[in-house]
């Protein structure tokens, strides 16, 4: 059977709904920074813009012919969450709260369960079984039956994938942040892991209830070849960030050395 409902069921108020519920708080803590005279930078405004508008874009999107759907799920789980971390949304809440907000959310950072979410293998689990669960079991058939159900793994996909977006290539503050290393593992494992699902896909022609077997199997390409366009954009972020991060330490360092040594206290008599 070959559906043509929407991400959410046909419901046109989803994707209003979720870019105003991403929009509206980061409008609002960057209009604090301007009123009290800091700026955010340009680049983040314009990476959240994008995030949310790829968001609200790849909710639109109909689920049929089966290609589309498959491109609406990698804009939702790969191309808006890397713009989302990239515009550094908790650095901005830190900056633009008041004291205690600021320690509120400090302590939340480094809680325990943001420790377990943000440690890569759970990271893993959470974004590459979540799409396994999706396209290989009878949930793809579920989630198109139930509007509810379609909005709930639309969700966990977007939460997902911010996730990896943000341990691999986010500006954000995290308890552990894995290195240079760490993170190209993480990204080499989950590009792995999204190739192997697009070859299940195409090889079982799955799901059974995605439309005719070349609907499926062009729609396992667009996995295939539309997941390794967004990794790659993972990466570039990934090396820009290490690459900024490092000329940021060498600039501090050089201040420091360049910085006129303090006078010698004198001898007493």
């Amino acid at each position: 059977m070959n559906h043509a409902h929407h991400h959410a069921g046909g419901a046109g108020w989803w994707p209003a709904l979720l870019a105003l519920l991403v929009a509206l708080p980061y409008l609002a803590a960057g209009l604090r920074l301007h009123r009290r005279g800091d700026r955010w930078p340009a680049g983040r405004w314009l990476a959240a813009a994008g995030g949310v508008t790829v968001l609200a874009v790849a909710l639109a999107l109909p689920g049929a012919p089966f290609a589309l759907h498959v491109a609406g799920h990698l804009l939702l789980a790969m191309v808006g969450p890397l713009l989302l971390a990239l515009a550094a949304p908790v650095t901005l809440a830190l900056r633009a709260l008041p004291a205690p907000g600021r320690r509120r959310l400090l302590r939340v950072l480094h809680g325990r369960p943001a420790r377990v979410l943000t440690w890569p293998p759970v990271v893993l689990v959470l974004d590459l079984g979540g799409m396994a669960a999706f396209y290989l079991t009878d949930l793809y058939a579920l989630a198109h039956a139930h509007p509810a159900v379609m909005a709930l793994v639309d969700l966990h996909m977007v939460l997902a994938g911010f996730l990896l977006a943000v341990v691999v290539a986010g500006a954000d503050p995290l308890p552990r942040r894995p290195g240079l290393v760490g993170a190209l593992l993480t990204l080499l494992v989950a590009a792995a892991g999204h190739d192997v699902l697009a070859k299940l896909m195409y090889a079982r022609v799955l799901p059974a209830d995605g439309g005719t077997p070349a609907e499926i199997r062009l729609g396992a390409q667009v996995m295939y070849y539309g997941g390794s366009a967004a990794e790659v954009a993972l990466a570039v972020a990934l090396m820009a960030g290490w690459y900024a991060r490092g000329g940021r330490e060498l600039r501090r360092d050089l201040r420091r050395r360049s910085a006129p040594a303090s006078a010698p206290t004198p001898a007493p008599r």
